[in-house]
């Protein structure tokens, strides 16, 4: 039979149970969320970061009281417990579950490191089948990995239908472990991080020091080392470590994890109520604006004090990892020690806890990679820095000199791994649904972007400008691509690309700093007709935004005849917040996906709410959460797609011009499609506008952006509503731009953003 999740239970509503149910209800799964007191959804709802993509996802969710509700288990196809980290109160739960669950449903335990087999040591036969155990990291939504740990009894099909459903539902990278302490992700950071803390105290760092160079500079996340601690909790970092301690009696480096200075400082700290965010003050006191530090010497706070170590400024010149690492290695300084340090024993203990944890190097890379949003997981960084290079400097387990004797210099090689069993390289195996763009010949390129062919007849638009900013070469890329697409014998187009960000927009210092007004109106004009060729192509085109889709990034979806977005994607119209207002068709397509359809639907109705609402999505600034929110904001349509897993999103978007071309796609109409309030709405949105100078909600500036903006939606100096051309809009567009763009205040705005990244309001 086919297996279905149509309602799942999850027991336990602290910070993990509750984000698990969340993220069910985002993939459209009703859930149930039990616990001894019925949870507190509201107050759920307000968690930061936001565990729903939206307001109706949080609608999916029922709380109830565990007692008076436990009939539900019996409704669930997959049940989760998630409750506190004590095996027999596990034990106990597993019982009443056992007793009350429908046959072949699911039923998972998370759990950070408790042996999962225990858990379930007394259930029936029936349930061990069909029990695994699962650890979410936190926070469910936002981390990628997911750790899946079947017991010896476990079903096949059951790991196989939670690894799959777990990918392609909930968007997880799935990790599969040994049943062993801490299992994979957590096993490697818990000893990891005691160690670089122990270092830390022994050898006179401050937490500055540490954080500077434990986390980008190395490949590590901003968070580093005692930022994520913070966030972890004190606390839980303290008893994961204990805990750890006396499972894992053969490990040659557990000591670390009870030094007497770590002791002694969480001894301190916990005594103080110094547990990290939670209680507002752990390694970092935020007092009122100005960040504070602990001060190991003294004990106390004081205020934040940037590391003095002259090799900082100039690794972080190195743009590439590996040679980044090298050189921070190589150092003679407090830099250069740390660094080898925390890097040299994170290869030596990766590698002596195979085949322990894992047989598979691909595991653990992923799991390190996925759970803590490393650059790359230890044996990816062992390649890029030299295996053979830094061999007697890494306490190394003995496969791995075996490995370079043989004459094997890297842990990977032509898309395969080493096996530390086989001595023998092995293939990685491969999701049909990923698509790896380098992979994909290249059609066309410069040096902003390529034209690639991702096979059966679809072409691939790839961004790899600098954070995919718009730039001439990017814009004549456009143009190539509808160029190749139209005379080509090809099915349709995908607009995507594999950065940190789908686009963020114009590359302001080059568009707006050169060329003076006719160079602004030129480069506006390139991007509105490129976009134009993209919106009324022949041939389907998709965009597959994710993550940051901004200002122009959006312009550049909204064009495409259809959007496969990820479900994680942050897409808005953000020109205002710069002094500017969108140029290359944003306004023009809020108006025609906004008040245009309920002016065909009710052609006598009054434009103005309709119109209000685009004036404060654009004129706000407004950016989704998700996927899910943006179709509420009207960037996305209703019938636009939403994957949960971006590694399956260009995959999903090349199915989506496959089955678009096979149903005989015809391009839209280019008629009169937009709606023109007038000038009647316009000067009741200036009314609005006045209003909210008067009572100091926005600057006087802030009033003429808006007014100006106003203008473009209401079409102009028309003195009633019609329907226009998108031409007509587009003209308005261009000509307000280049007329904001060169404003005193709106160049002061845009400096101060290249310059620090915030908004002013002048």
């Amino acid at each position: 039979m086919t297996r279905t999740i149509s309602r799942a239970v999850v027991i336990g509503s602290g910070t993990m149970g509750s984000g698990i149910a969340a993220h069910f209800a985002n993939a459209g799964i009703p859930v149930y969320l039990l616990d001894i007191i019925e949870p507190p959804l509201d107050k759920i709802k307000k968690h930061t970061p936001a565990p729903f993509f939206t307001a109706d996802a949080a609608s999916l969710v029922t709380a109830g009281k565990l007692d008076e509700h436990e009939a539900w288990i019996g409704e669930g196809d997959w049940i989760i417990e998630a409750i506190v980290e004590n095996m027999d109160a596990k034990r106990e739960l597993v019982a009443r579950i056992d007793r009350l669950r429908k046959p072949d449903s699911v039923v998972s335990s998370n759990t950070s490191g408790l042996p999962i087999s225990q858990i379930a040591a007394n259930a029936s036969a029936d349930f061990k089948r069909h029990f695994i155990g699962t650890h979410f990291f936190n926070p469910p939504r936002y981390m990628k990995l997911l750790e899946v740990i079947p017991t010896r009894d476990t079903a096949p099909e059951i790991t196989q239908f939670v690894r799959d459903f777990a990918e392609q539902r909930l968007g997880k990278g799935v990790v599969l472990c040994k049943d062993t302490p801490n299992f994979i992700a957590n096993r490697l950071a818990s000893v990891g991080g005691a160690s670089i803390t122990d270092f830390a105290l022994a050898n006179d760092y401050t937490v500055e020091e540490v954080d500077a160079i434990a986390g980008p500079l190395i490949g590590r996340p901003k968070t580093a080392a005692f930022r994520l601690q913070d966030l972890v909790g004190l606390d839980v970092a303290f008893a994961v470590a204990s805990n750890l301690y006396d499972l894992i009696e053969g490990d040659e480096s557990r000591e670390v994890l009870r030094s007497p200075r770590l002791e002694n400082l969480r001894k301190t700290q916990i005594e103080k109520g110094r547990l990290g965010d939670k209680t507002k003050q752990g390694f970092y006191k935020k007092d009122g604006k100005v960040i504070q530090s602990l001060d190991f010497k003294t004990g106390e706070y004081r205020e934040r004090q940037e590391p003095q170590i002259a090799s900082l400024a100039e690794a972080s010149k190195i743009r590439k990892l590996g040679e980044r690492v090298r050189f921070v290695l190589a150092q003679d300084d407090k830099a250069g020690a740390l660094a080898r340090h925390i890097i040299y024993n994170a290869l030596g203990y990766a590698s002596r806890r195979v085949p322990e944890i894992s047989d598979d190097l691909v595991s653990i890379d992923r799991a390190v990679r996925w759970g803590f949003s490393h650059d790359r997981g230890p044996f990816e960084l062992w390649d890029a820095i030299g295996v053979r290079a830094t061999i007697d400097s890494v306490d190394a387990a003995p496969w791995v000199r075996e490995m370079l004797d043989a004459g094997n210099e890297t842990f990977y090689r032509d898309g395969s791994v080493y096996d530390p069993l086989k001595k023998t390289y092995v293939a990685i195996p491969k999701d049909p649904r990923q698509i790896s763009l380098k992979e994909c010949p290249v059609v066309e390129e410069n040096e902003s972007a390529s034209l690639r062919d991702l096979g059966d007849g679809v072409l691939c638009l790839e961004f790899h400008t600098k954070m995919n900013t718009i730039d001439d070469g990017l814009r004549a890329m456009i143009d190539a691509g509808v160029d190749e697409l139209e005379r080509g014998d090809w099915k349709g187009l995908v607009i995507g690309n594999e950065g940190a960000d789908f686009c963020i927009g114009a590359n302001l210092k080059g568009d707006l700093s050169t060329g003076g007004p006719d160079g602004v109106r030129k480069a506006v004009k390139s991007l509105q007709d490129a976009l134009q060729r993209v919106r009324f192509c022949a041939k389907p085109i998709v965009a597959a935004p994710f993550a940051r889709t901004l200002a122009g990034g959006c312009e550049i979806t909204l064009a495409c005849a259809r959007v496969v977005a990820a479900g994680e994607t942050y897409i808005g119209l953000v020109e205002v917040g710069v002094g500017l207002i969108p140029g290359a068709g944003g306004c023009k397509e809020m108006i025609r996906r906004v008040v245009s359809p309920a002016m065909k639907k009710t052609p006598n109705a009054d434009p103005l709410p309709f119109v209000q609402n685009v004036m404060q999505t654009i004129g706000t600034a407004r950016v989704s959460s998700s996927a899910a929110e943006a179709k509420t904001l009207g960037y996305l349509s209703e019938s636009d797609l939403i994957v949960m897993n971006r590694d399956h999103l260009l995959y999903e978007a090349k199915q989506d011009v496959l089955e678009m071309h096979a149903a005989g796609y015809t391009a839209p109409a280019n008629g009169d499609t937009c709606y023109a309030a007038g000038r009647d709405v316009r000067a009741a949105v200036k009314a609005g506008i006045y209003v909210l100078q008067q009572g100091g909600y926005i600057s006087e500036y802030d009033a003429y952006i808006s007014g100006r903006l106003a203008y473009v939606i209401c079409g102009g100096d028309l003195s009633s509503g019609e329907w226009v051309s998108e031409r007509y809009m587009l003209d308005l567009e261009r000509d307000v731009f280049v007329e904001v763009a060169h404003q005193p205040k709106t160049v002061e705005r845009i400096q101060f953003m290249m310059k620090t990244g915030k908004p002013l309001r002048n």
